[in-house]
């Protein structure tokens, strides 16, 4: 994905509309399919010799259940905003700032693949849930607690006597 840098005249404010496909994006993450195309929406608005610009990142997933192993689709969104300095190497200690990045002033396009990537990966959740109330699998037999019960016994122990349960089973 490209931003044309001598599209936007100054003190004007333009909404581009970009997609590209995850493969393209170079998107991969684990337990992650990205099954569609990624959007950006960005507004950039030029400011004398910078492109400050400020949009969403929209791609639609499939993820695995981190409690019942169920696959479901998601929807993840980021923001995303950046400055993009068209002067050239006038501020190099600026241009190390996260979000702030400087161009060779006879650049015609700025890429923008790395920060929709990050955002994208950012997004994904820690802990991905088919839902806030997901039962899981029963930890004796495997079965998805959510579409039915088992009559498992649940024995719960502290494992911190297990040691001593040993020792007491030897002298027995």
């Amino acid at each position: 994905m490209k931003i044309e840098l001598n599209r936007t005249s100054e003190d004007l404010s333009e909404s581009l509309a970009l997609q590209d496909s995850p493969e393209a994006l170079e998107l991969e993450a684990d337990g992650v399919a990205f099954d569609g195309p990624i959007r950006v929406e960005l507004l950039v608005s030029k400011n004398q010799d910078q492109l400050i610009c400020r949009g969403q990142v929209t791609a639609s997933a499939k993820l695995e259940c981190s409690r019942c192993l169920a696959g479901y689709h998601c929807t993840i969104t980021s923001e995303l905003s950046f400055v993009v300095d068209l002067a050239g190497g006038s501020d190099q200690a600026r241009s190390e700032e996260e979000g702030y990045f400087v161009v060779d002033p006879s650049a015609v396009s700025f890429e923008i693949d790395d920060l929709v990537r990050e955002a994208i990966i950012l997004s994904l959740p820690l802990k991905p849930l088919c839902s806030d109330d997901c039962k899981g699998l029963c930890p004796v037999c495997g079965i998805d607690l959510n579409r039915s019960q088992c009559n498992c016994v649940k024995e719960e122990t502290d494992p911190r006597w297990d040691q001593l349960r040993k020792m007491s089973k030897k002298s027995s």
